[in-house]
């Protein structure tokens, strides 16, 4: 995962060890795959000579790294507050209760409309395209997937994480991270950062570490995202990550506009 990386010094180890041989399962539990992705994504950053963004924005954990490349955190203290959010989700609800999963082929309003039946079930996660997450109890998302299926869902796929993000089983760790952000210097961004939770361009330092806590327990508004980004006369998007996920959602969600992928897969 790391490999050819300039790593931050703090995340060599047990997690550097993780990062590099495994075993997968443990890297994708909480606690170690939100501090190694965060690593890679600075990382990443840090290599690829980039200077001066006119924007910038993550979805969900790629918030943080978004942070880094405005200036608002260095690494070092980006890769402290990641590993206390996953600390703190990861005590918020007991283990294996809550899942996600990605729901394929319907609007949010039919979605809305079919999880409305089940209890403690939310959309999560807004990504443009007829692609929408859903978050909350893992029974409930097994019981609703026939449901979205027989309404028209193309797929709805279980996400290999282990707690529900971006909903109300989050309030804890929302309230946690408020407090803790209350002892967190932030600088003034380098630039505006379009927030997940409201999907405005915001400069603010206070306004950023308020949106950060509430991005625990809101939808991840990505595809209002892009398009705040775009009415600002961005047409060059460049998505920096261990992998690319979100080039195809930009560019169905902003036709015509450049997306250059920097990863560190090989792709």
């Amino acid at each position: 995962m790391s490999r050819g990386l300039d790593m931050e010094p703090s995340v060599h180890g047990h997690l550097y060890n993780l990062m590099e041989n495994g075993p997968e399962d443990q890297l994708e539990q909480t606690l170690h795959a939100q501090p190694a992705v965060l690593s890679v994504s600075a990382a990443l950053w840090e290599r690829s000579g980039l200077k001066d963004p006119a924007v910038v924005m993550g979805h969900s954990l790629g918030e943080y790294a978004a942070l880094v490349a405005a200036g608002c955190l260095n690494t070092s203290e980006a890769l402290s507050l990641v590993r206390k959010r996953a600390e703190f989700m990861d005590s918020s609800r007991p283990q294996g209760a809550g899942g996600m999963a990605a729901v394929m082929g319907l609007s949010r309003q039919e979605i809305d409309e079919i999880i409305a039946g089940f209890p403690e079930l939310w959309v999560a996660n807004l990504n443009g395209a007829s692609q929408v997450v859903i978050s909350g109890s893992v029974k409930s998302i097994d019981a609703a997937s026939s449901r979205l299926k027989d309404r028209g869902a193309k797929r709805v796929v279980p996400l290999g994480v282990s707690v529900a993000s971006h909903c109300p089983y989050m309030e804890t760790a929302r309230r946690s991270l408020e407090d803790y952000l209350r002892h967190v210097e932030f600088r003034e961004p380098s630039c505006p950062v379009i927030s997940n939770a409201s999907a405005r361009p915001e400069r603010d330092p206070a306004r950023i570490k308020e949106l950060l806590a509430d991005q625990l327990v809101s939808p991840v508004l990505f595809e209002e995202s892009v398009q705040a980004a775009n009415a600002l006369g961005i047409d060059h998007f460049v998505e920096i990550g261990p992998r690319s996920v979100l080039a195809p959602l930009v560019r169905r969600i902003a036709p015509g506009v450049k997306v250059e992928v920097i990863t560190n897969d090989g792709r």
